[in-house]
């Protein structure tokens, strides 16, 4: 689990988080069932924006005067920052307001705890809908409790409470007529009683209102905005936008020294704007904090999407602050600071002033993960962008970033058309079209080889003259992902440094943890399996910061990576790696994460016992795009030795030559040498096996799989088996310093049929004066048994498979007749599986009998055969 990068200071009392509002109604109803529910380790409290969750909740917490922590939950709440809440010790009842924000890994905690150690957690939730937690038996067990928003329904006393409050009268018809159309909506009651306030006849005016539809709040909050003083409304249209504003962007995006004032006059609603932040700096460490005298605000939905209607219909006000945030906006530019101001463009329609800064600024943009507010904004305003053709590069990015391919490609033609570089074009233009035919290139709509080199022309003209492109790091980070494709790992791993140089430098996170996942792939085809797992666990500890989007395939990259250099690595454990059913796919153009994701899931099947499954998957042709015909060769060579040692596996002699041959094809002489030994090693002649291992040890071969270590390891077996033990153990001693550096135990997993097993020759070894690797390899294997003879009872001959004519209808086994068949290709006694099993046996004998009527068998190796051609072992 990774750490959150938010350091996490004790919460004051409530009073100190949310500020409460100065003015709240006793809720008897609810707070009865509060001080019920939260007796158990969970309360959830589910009900929509302006239903009260807060008013209520805060007025219970004031009126009961004991100790609580509150938190406003939002993305950054991942679970590394979220469980240092849940430490044991923690003070009081953890209130978290806004719970819908918080990132699923946070929820997952949570329902983890709920499920496995319910007692530690007093935990209450405010939501706006139902949080991903298993609760069935939560519920029945007490541990949970969930109150949704009719409790928070105001009944006709909290209700007259709340009208007196708000609209400052008591009279009996304004109290009936509001309580009568809000119908309890706490939003609502506020919203109308303050419309009702401003009025000369407040009984008048709620009559007014007799006859307003469902949509009566959205109507009410036009009324109270149009009732608000015009510095009030100026401030409101400038910052409604952000969600949550601190004092001094207010100041900034409405010019207006007064802000702080005017939005500490607003929270005194308790609706329409609530304070978020404290004065004693509690909130300082969450993103977005810039002092501990500069509190946050955030508007009201309500308002907000009243303030955007209003945006969206003009008026003298509307420009006035339309020009102002424009000004504000311009002076971001100018100082660099252009992270938001996009969006603040969009929020004032100034869609010509933003098309023109996406033009400028879009790639970058999308390198630090703006990339929905971009795709938002094609979406909303077609026109716009289709008279902006500088904004089309980096839609094409934002596009491809997400894996639409279809509509990258429609992009990618629309800029290629209007930019062909020619001998006098604009560095930034030839930078564009390089980096777009990388991408046409890995989707096969035009040769590797010259996109490739292009693109590196490019870079050096770059690096050449020391221009500051902004398409640079997206542009290394492509050539890079290619340059692992067609095998060229050295200057892959050279473009991809650079490009996470560029990014840090440029403040790029998200183009920076795509390409450092890119890199510790790099890492792993060049045989640097421990420096590729330290970068993948990089780059997952990057996805751990608040970011505001993350890259949508980095994350199962980086898990691909880990997991692939943690099953060639020791300890050899037994444990089930969890796996889901269906793992996410990789990015359509992402070819080399395609290809390893398929020897992965060939390792697991080997991995769970079944190589037939593994050959199966091994091969299936992978799934290239149109103009990709076949693997390149770095990649085939990698595919043809895994399909030989499974071949190995299954004692099939035709298919290690095959796949032999295949080598020789592709002049891997030292692969197809390995292939070979194999072969030999299968028909029983030691002395050619040895020799052909030899052979492929000899100088350096491929990194990926580790060719030159497999054969030491193959020839140090044949070696002993021979007799030669001294020669033996020097070539055991290579392989361990050859994979030292790496961890790769691959090889000492056992591979010969004939020769010694490994285990006695590595703790022959260990008794030398050798590296702790040495004997970390002589403890994980202590009295294991080699890969040949593991798989030997339970993988299918060819003569057997031979023997099962035509298809076979698979037999349904119950799971006591699996257990027994495990047990019979073990070699056991109707004794011995009775012992086992705890049955008698007589229930034996007849589970057996069972068993060769499924199978069509009449003696146990027929049935044993059988079930290994039908993959049931």
């Amino acid at each position: 689990m990774i750490s959150s990068p938010f350091p996490t200071t004790p919460f004051p009392p409530v009073r100190v988080g949310p500020r409460l509002p100065r003015t709240y109604v006793p809720r008897a109803s609810f707070w009865a069932q509060l001080d019920e529910a939260t007796r158990g380790p969970v309360t959830l409290v589910v009900a929509p924006a302006g239903a009260g969750k807060t008013l209520g909740v805060g007025g219970w917490l004031d009126r009961r005067a004991a100790p609580a922590r509150w938190v406003t939950a939002d993305v950054s709440w991942d679970s590394g920052r979220f469980r240092s809440l849940l430490a044991p010790g923690s003070p009081g009842l953890l209130v978290v307001d806004d719970a819908h924000l918080l990132p699923p890994s946070a929820v997952g905690l949570i329902d983890e705890r709920l499920s496995q150690d319910p007692e530690s957690l007093r935990v209450l939730l405010l939501s706006r809908w139902d949080l991903r937690l298993r609760r069935l038996v939560p519920e029945l067990l007490g541990h949970l409790t969930v109150l949704r928003g009719d409790v928070l329904r105001l009944d006709e006393p909290e209700s007259a409470a709340m009208v007196a409050a708000h609209a400052r009268t008591q009279d009996p018809e304004v109290v009936a007529t509001i309580g009568a159309h809000a119908q309890g909506w706490c939003a609502a009651v506020v919203l109308m009683s303050r419309a009702v306030a401003t009025a000369p006849d407040p009984a008048a005016a709620a009559r007014r209102y007799a006859g307003i539809d469902a949509r009566v709040a959205d109507r009410v909050a036009s009324e109270v905005f149009s009732a608000l003083r015009p510095p009030e409304r100026h401030l409101l249209l400038c910052v409604a936008p952000e969600g949550e504003v601190s004092v001094s962007t207010a100041r900034h995006l409405s010019h207006d020294p007064r802000a702080g004032e005017i939005l500490d006059d607003l929270e005194t609603t308790g609706l329409l704007v609530t304070r978020v932040g404290s004065d004693d700096g509690s909130d300082r460490r969450r993103p977005g904090w810039s002092d501990e005298h500069d509190p946050r605000y955030r508007i009201h939905p309500l308002l907000a999407e009243v303030i955007r209607r209003r945006m969206a219909a003009g008026g003298v006000d509307v420009a006035q602050a339309r020009s102002t945030v424009v000004r504000a906006v311009g002076l971001d530019i100018e100082r660099g600071e252009t992270a938001r101001a996009f969006d603040r463009l969009v929020a004032v329609h100034e869609h010509g002033r933003a098309a023109d800064l996406l033009a400028a600024e879009g790639v970058t943009m999308v390198m630090r993960g703006q990339g929905d507010a971009v795709a938002r904004f094609v979406r909303a305003h077609p026109d716009v962008v289709a008279d902006h053709p500088g904004t089309w590069f980096p839609i094409a990015v934002e596009r491809w970033v997400g894996s639409d391919v279809e509509s990258a490609r429609h992009w990618m033609d629309r800029v290629l058309r209007a930019e062909t570089p020619g001998p006098g074009a604009a560095r930034n233009v030839c930078g564009r079209v390089a980096c777009l035919r990388l991408m046409r290139a890995r989707l096969g709509l035009e040769p590797l080889g010259p996109a490739v080199e292009h693109a590196r022309e490019v870079v050096r003209a770059s690096q050449r003259d020391g221009l500051n492109d902004d398409v640079m790091p997206q542009l290394l980070t492509e050539l890079g992902i290619t340059q692992n494709w067609t095998g060229d790992l050295v200057r892959a791993q050279a473009d991809l440094s650079t490009a996470i140089g560029l990014c840090r430098s440029r403040e790029l996170p998200v183009l920076a943890i795509s390409a450092a996942t890119h890199l510790a792939m790099t890492e792993y085809m060049a045989g640097r399996e421990r420096s590729g797992r330290q970068v993948a666990t990089e780059a997952v500890g990057m996805l751990g910061d608040a970011l505001p989007w993350r890259p949508r395939f980095a994350c199962d990259r980086a898990g691909l990576v880990l997991l692939l250099t943690e099953l060639v690595d020791v300890p050899w454990t037994q444990e089930p790696i969890d796996v889901p059913d269906t793992p996410p796919p990789a990015h359509t153009a992402d070819l080399c994460t395609r290809f390893w994701m398929r020897v992965r899931d060939a390792r697991l099947a080997l991995r769970a016992g079944s190589v037939s499954r593994a050959e199966q998957i091994l091969e299936t042709p992978l799934d290239l795009p149109v103009g990709i015909d076949q693997l390149p060769e770095h990649l085939r060579v990698v595919t043809l030795v895994e399909r030989a040692f499974l071949a190995a596996l299954a004692t099939d002699g035709d298919t290690i030559k095959a796949c032999e041959q295949d080598l020789v094809a592709l002049a891997a002489t030292r692969e197809a040498a390995l292939a070979a030994g194999l072969r030999a090693d299968l028909d029983g002649d030691l002395r050619r096996a040895a020799s052909l291992f030899a052979t492929a040890a000899s100088g350096v071969g491929r990194s990926q799989p580790p060719v030159r270590e497999l054969a030491l390891v193959c020839e140090a077996q044949t070696l002993d088996a021979l007799g030669d033990r001294d020669l033996a153990l020097r070539r055991l001693q290579e392989a361990a310093s050859a994979t030292d550096v790496r961890r790769n135990a691959v090889p000492f997993l056992g591979w010969t049929r004939h020769g010694t097993p490994v285990a006695p020759l590595l703790r022959q070894l260990a008794e030398q004066p050798v590296s702790p690797w040495v004997r970390e390899l002589a403890d994980a294997a202590g009295s294991r048994t080699d890969a040949v003879a593991v798989y030997a009872t339970t993988t299918a001959t060819p003569q057997e498979r031979e023997r099962i004519i035509g298809d076979r209808v698979l037999p349904v086994l119950s799971p006591r007749e699996r257990d027994v068949l495990h047990e019979l290709a073990r070699g056991s006694t109707y004794a011995d599986i009775a012992v086992n099993l705890f049955v008698s046996e007589n229930t034996v004998k007849t589970h057996v009998s069972s068993l060769y009527s499924k199978l069509a068998a009449n003696r146990r190796s027929e049935a044993l055969a059988v079930a290994r051609s039908l993959h049931l072992l």
